[in-house]
């Protein structure tokens, strides 16, 4: 019986595949800026802003649809970032309320049980032709889209250099705006 062929056996020609390319590391503290490609990626970044931001949350948005304001879990991450601290802050402005005063009793409530530390503002006929989405966290993340209707936009976590020119566009916008959403309902 003859020996059987060997040569698809043999390792002395063999090298290992190529290392994958290493994944990068996120230090805590360290700028961190991602492009966003669709709305659930947007909606996890926001996830991520809201528990890293501190003492003062920013929301601008066309009507707050795309947050999920009306969520058990959106509910209860907001309730945790205002039980942290007393002096903690979040303020909306949006161009349309309706969302929020038909469509979101979970943050009516939250705005009912917290209404010393929530303010919803409407932006002023003057700027309702902005379009973007911008949220920011404290002085240091920030969440952005160009368009309300388009999937896409970038997340810049633990970097107030860069958040510093959105902190100062939301304050413009704060400015070219009223209180419109309270916590009670006054009537005749």
């Amino acid at each position: 019986m003859s020996k059987p062929d060997n040569n698809d056996l043999d390792f002395s020609k063999w090298t290992p595949p190529p290392e994958p390319a290493p994944t990068p590391v996120v230090e805590e503290g360290k700028p961190q800026r991602r492009l966003l490609a669709s709305k659930k990626e947007f909606a996890e970044a926001f996830d991520e802003l809201l528990v890293k931001t501190g003492r003062t949350l920013r929301m601008f948005d066309h009507n707050l649809a795309d947050f999920g304001m009306n969520g058990v879990a959106r509910e209860e991450q907001l309730r945790t970032f205002l039980h942290k601290r007393r002096t903690n802050r979040l303020q909306i402005v949006v161009h349309d309320t309706a969302v929020i005063a038909q469509r979101s009793p979970r943050l009516m409530r939250l705005l009912r049980q917290y209404s010393h530390a929530i303010a919803i503002h409407q932006t002023n006929e003057e700027i309702r032709n902005l379009e973007d989405v911008l949220v920011v966290g404290d002085d240091a993340h920030c969440l952005r889209r160009r368009h309300h209707a388009h999937p896409k936009g970038s997340v810049y976590l633990d970097d107030p250099i860069e958040t510093r020119e959105w902190l100062n566009r939301f304050n413009a916008i704060w400015e070219h705006s009223t209180p419109a959403v309270s916590a009670t309902t006054i009537g005749l």
